[in-house]
């Protein structure tokens, strides 16, 4: 701005000063002669202020050029200091967010493979590649690396669907896949109590703690199997309880929804007279008294053919 200033009074100056158009004109000179000398000295002098201006618009530039800079460096810095944080925040809600998706994928999986396989997956591996499309590191670890664990109820940790639930055991048909996407939580659950704790841990506090529950009883019906007289066998799923000639122990339990049941009247399992497949809650007695054929009957009803 000083350099502009500067120019501007030198501008002035100029116009300002007299301008001879007789200086140093001889005796008998024309006037186109002097009106030529006068467009030499205008010339001259614009020779000289050119520059000057040409100098003020450089300066110009370049300050402004700097002052703009300046100005949008900060303007930056500002909307940095606002929507870094906010940005952050919605990264990591998004992190969040896609692990709820990972660990309601593995819960699927989970339920899927018990149902085809009878029996809970032992790790999380298991899982891949036919129950979650996912690897093996994908299914045991989560995107931020740190490690996610799989616990089965401890009280049915060595369920068999052909042993099957007791009544009072229904209620422990669960399973929880525990991560945390800050550290390794490396969660003790050994006993009934251990797990119970994690199930009704409450991570609300604590976002970046993420704990998947699977109730599965609702995977289940229930059997009941019993005798009125010695003699009879079943098959639950393939597997065989013979009688042996006595009196069946009675069986009340809970199967998986699709066990194959096959009754057979046999004191030694062979060839069924009944199967079916458990698609609700049903009851069978074996009646000796009854006629070849019908001896497996529904409880509570009398000697029926099926």
């Amino acid at each position: 701005m000083t350099g502009h200033n500067r120019v501007d009074t030198q501008v002035i100056v100029l116009h300002a000063a007299p301008l001879s158009f007789e200086t140093g004109r001889q005796s008998g000179t024309t006037i186109r002669s002097a009106h030529n000398d006068n467009r030499n000295t205008i010339g001259r002098i614009g020779q000289k202020v050119y520059p000057l201006f040409g100098a003020s618009r450089c300066l110009s530039t370049r300050g402004f050029t700097l002052v703009e800079m300046i100005g949008v460096l900060a303007i930056i810095a500002i909307l940095a200091s606002l929507i870094a944080p906010n940005l952050i925040n919605q990264l990591t809600a998004a992190k969040r967010d896609a692990e709820d998706g990972q660990l309601a994928s593995i819960a699927r999986g989970i339920e899927l493979f018990l149902r085809q396989n009878r029996s809970f997956p032992p790790t999380l591996t298991a899982l891949s590649p036919d129950y979650v499309a996912a690897s093996l590191g994908q299914l045991t670890i989560n995107p931020n690396g740190f490690l996610r664990y799989y616990f089965v109820q401890p009280n049915i940790s060595g369920f068999t669907n052909t042993t099957g639930l007791s009544t009072t055991a229904l209620a422990d048909a669960r399973f929880m896949v525990i991560t945390h996407l800050a550290q390794n939580v490396n969660p003790s659950i050994t006993t009934d109590a251990n797990f119970e704790t994690w199930w009704s841990t409450d991570e609300t506090g604590t976002p970046d703690l993420k704990i998947q529950r699977g109730h599965v009883g609702r995977l289940f019906h229930l059997l009941s199997l019993s005798a009125d007289g010695p003699g009879g066998s079943y098959a639950i799923d393939g597997s065989p309880t013979a009688s042996g000639g006595g009196t069946l122990v009675p069986h009340i339990r809970y199967h998986l929804i699709g066990t194959t049941i096959s009754l057979d009247e046999a004191n030694t399992f062979s060839i069924p007279e009944m199967q079916f497949t458990l698609t609700a809650e049903s009851g069978f007695q074996f009646d000796p008294d009854c006629a070849a054929g019908t001896k497996w009957r529904i409880i509570s009803n009398g000697c029926y053919g099926p």
